[in-house]
């Protein structure tokens, strides 16, 4: 079967921080680590990242590290026994002072919720699996509820405020904190939580350029706000995340497909790559094999022209990690496969804008390539790209051949892993100057080509002479 064009990105755990079981993740398909500042030590994300890049090399893998910055998740603090039990019908306090927890006494880590609650909001704990309505606030720390939904809540769990607009920033100090920690590491990408508005990627983008650093941004989309201004996000931000988790707490379960159909188009029409993420393969995070309701849920992602699939708990505290990968990669494969039978590529192609006014030449010579790709039935296209931005161009427009990626740059070579299709090598500066033989050379070495056949070239598309060149194996 020719390479997978969905890429996969896993998250790194306690399940899987053993170098092992890195090294059969790579080995099993995985473009993407991701490393979830939330959770974890410094010093367990710096074994990790280390053990990432040694396994990469060991398998003579290009793979690129993504470092998810947490936002201003909100969470219940802790209780004396560990867990209360809410009753749907009693009434609870919430408070936002320091004390330990307790029957009818919900200590949260939000220190201005109660500025930002009124009667009649929500409160939804544990993913939503609890649910309060707020009944009246008092002394600036006191939110007195009443349970709607009950059931055992546990220390630190997760808090949701649907429809309320949070005083604070998307970047909290600590992200700020984790992403110098990050960007001493080296990662390739940043994921970041709760985006509401464009100025938060432009806050954490500007940190990373007074850092020195230049990593691209996913915008993560778990909040409603973020849905209102979704073009401005997209412009500021290099790539989203559907994030179904908080999301979908946030909303109505039954939006969340229609939203994400919505995010996913226009991340294409923007050129801007995407993930979904969320519960992809949830019941395998103790079974070792998927629903059938899950297979379909991954099949949907690749079919609606997603470039990447996420695993969350799955990789990252689940009983069979690697086998996730491997059943993600599976489904992938046969869904691309059924698609281009069926010439399923061709719906995927989007009239996507240039990058600026005075750029319409890298798109249409992607729309010409990529009908081209389909006229000649060619095996790989190849593309000459100093930055990576052509080689994300040609995916937009979807050719049904994969898309090499020259390169000299190693970490931009990494970056173009979250991308549809994109195989990246780095080459010698020599060649990349002699962009033919060794167009030729990468084909047949990645065994997407045999001598005879015949593939694309796009060269020359940031000179003066751009050209599609059909090239003979």
């Amino acid at each position: 079967m020719p390479p997978r064009r969905t890429k996969i990105v896993a998250t790194v755990g306690p399940a899987t921080r053993d170098p092992a079981v890195l090294s059969r993740l790579v080995q099993a398909g995985v473009d993407v680590f991701r490393l979830n500042l939330s959770h974890g030590t410094p010093e367990q994300h710096r074994q990790s990242y280390a053990a990432i890049r040694e396994a990469a090399h060991a398998a003579g893998a290009t793979v690129a590290v993504l470092a998810d910055l947490c936002g201003p998740k909100i969470r219940v603090g802790e209780f004396a026994t560990g867990s209360i039990e809410l009753v749907a019908g009693h009434h609870v306090t919430v408070t936002t002072r320091d004390v330990l927890g307790g029957p009818g006494m919900i200590p949260c880590r939000y220190p201005l919720l109660a500025q930002d609650v009124k009667p009649g909001d929500h409160i939804r704990l544990d993913d939503g699996l609890l649910d309060l309505v707020v009944d009246s606030v008092e002394a600036g720390t006191e939110v007195y509820c009443t349970v709607v939904a009950g059931g055992t809540l546990r220390d630190r769990k997760g808090m949701n405020l649907p429809g309320v607009n949070l005083s604070t920033p998307s970047l909290t100090e600590k992200d700020r904190a984790d992403a110098r920690f990050a960007l001493d590491l080296g990662v390739d990408l940043f994921a970041l939580s709760f985006v509401r508005q464009a100025d938060d990627v432009q806050s954490l983008r500007d940190l990373i350029g007074q850092l020195g650093g230049d990593a691209p941004i996913i915008a993560k989309i778990e909040k409603p706000q973020a849905l209102d201004g979704i073009a401005a996000i997209l412009d500021a931000a290099d790539g989203i995340m559907v994030a179904r988790g908080d999301l979908g707490v946030e909303l109505a379960p039954e939006a969340v497909p229609i939203v994400q159909a919505e995010l996913i188009a226009k991340a294409r029409l923007a050129n801007k790559p995407v993930i979904v993420a969320t519960q992809m393969l949830e019941s395998m995070v103790e079974n070792a094999v998927p629903t059938r309701a899950e297979v379909s849920d991954v099949s949907t992602a690749v079919l609606a022209g997603a470039d990447a699939v996420m695993l969350s708990a799955e990789t990252s505290v689940g009983a069979y990690p690697v086998a996730a990968v491997q059943v993600v990669d599976r489904v992938a494969r046969h869904m691309e496969a059924w698609m281009a039978q069926e010439d399923r590529f061709r719906a995927l192609v989007r009239e996507v804008k240039p990058s600026s006014v005075a750029e319409p030449l890298r798109p249409a010579l992607a729309r010409a390539m990529t009908q081209l790709s389909r006229d000649l039935a060619v095996p790989a296209v190849v593309v000459r790209s100093r930055t990576g931005h052509s080689a994300v161009v040609v995916s937009g427009s979807r050719p049904t051949a994969p898309i090499v990626a020259v390169t000299l740059d190693e970490k931009k070579a990494r970056r173009l892993k979250l991308v549809w299709g994109v195989l990246p090598v780095v080459v010698s500066p020599e060649a990349f100057e002699q962009p033919r033989p060794t167009a030729r050379e990468l084909v047949v070495k990645l065994g997407l080509a045999k001598a005879g056949e015949t593939v694309l070239l796009l060269s020359g598309v940031a000179g003066d002479e751009p050209s599609v060149i059909v090239l003979k194996v």
